[in-house]
């Protein structure tokens, strides 16, 4: 069954296209990497498909059915690539997770008696039920974002977009993270779209990738997709010819 299905996609601002006839389909269940360079509309893509950022045209269906961002029906999971809050906020993390949040709304709801999450067992999944107590300003960046990645899940979505999800995480933080990724596939069938400028990562976690650069250069099995010509024509030639040196050599 088809998860996600976007269809002639355009997004323009101030009568610049940021994104022009975007068209692809992910399959139920497959971990699909977002590859491009800088200013290429990755994060873009995902806000549009979620709808937090308004499209000229195009369409997004998810699971057979054209997707609105305020369709409580829809299972969905987001983890944005920079949560902006309050540091000195004391807030902890089991506070956080006690409030159920609508899919991509800001304005948290108390949750009630009979949709309430069990915050040990989101934990638990995650790897971070030390972290109950916590404060969340006093969270490092691998911690703060298995934190919102129990958030992500507290609806058990059926889809789940990751934007760069372990950036500024050090690498024990990302491999962490990934690993985590790949268990909620495997276990929940879970379809993931991330957005990440690693190719190790890629070729490790990805069973698709999907390489943009304001429009479509290429989707496929990365083994297959990511040749020297495609890298070159995303990433340009000097960074496409370091790119696969250093893949080469890991």
């Amino acid at each position: 069954m088809e998860a996600l299905r976007v269809e002639n996609l355009c997004v323009k601002v101030n009568g610049r296209h940021l994104l022009e006839n975007i068209s692809f389909s992910v399959e139920e269940g497959r971990i699909v990497a977002i590859l491009g360079p800088n200013g290429a509309g990755k994060t873009t893509l995902i806000k549009a498909i979620l709808g937090l950022t308004y499209y000229e045209t195009g369409s997004v269906s998810l699971f057979g059915r054209l997707f609105k961002h305020n369709n409580s029906q829809t299972r969905v999971g987001y983890v944005p690539q920079k949560l902006e809050f309050d540091r000195t906020f004391p807030l902890t993390v089991s506070e956080l997770l006690s409030f159920t949040i609508p899919p991509f709304y800001t304005i948290p709801l108390p949750a009630t008696h009979q949709n309430k999450p069990d915050i040990g067992s989101l934990l638990e999944v995650v790897g971070a039920r030390d972290l109950m107590n916590r404060r969340i300003g006093s969270l490092s960046g691998g911690e703060l974002q298995r934190v919102m990645m129990a958030k992500a899940i507290v609806n058990d979505p059926r889809i789940l977009f990751l934007d760069e999800p372990a950036s500024g995480v050090d690498i024990e933080g990302q491999e962490r993270f990934h690993d985590l990724v790949k268990r909620l596939n495997r276990e929940r069938g879970l379809t993931v779209i991330l957005i990440s400028h690693d190719l190790n990562i890629v070729y490790r976690f990805a069973d698709d990738v999907l390489c943009l650069n304001r429009r479509l250069v290429c989707t496929g099995k990365p083994e297959e997709t990511l040749t020297d010509d495609v890298i070159k024509s995303v990433y340009g030639e000097m960074m496409g010819a370091y790119i696969h040196s250093c893949h080469d050599h890991d």
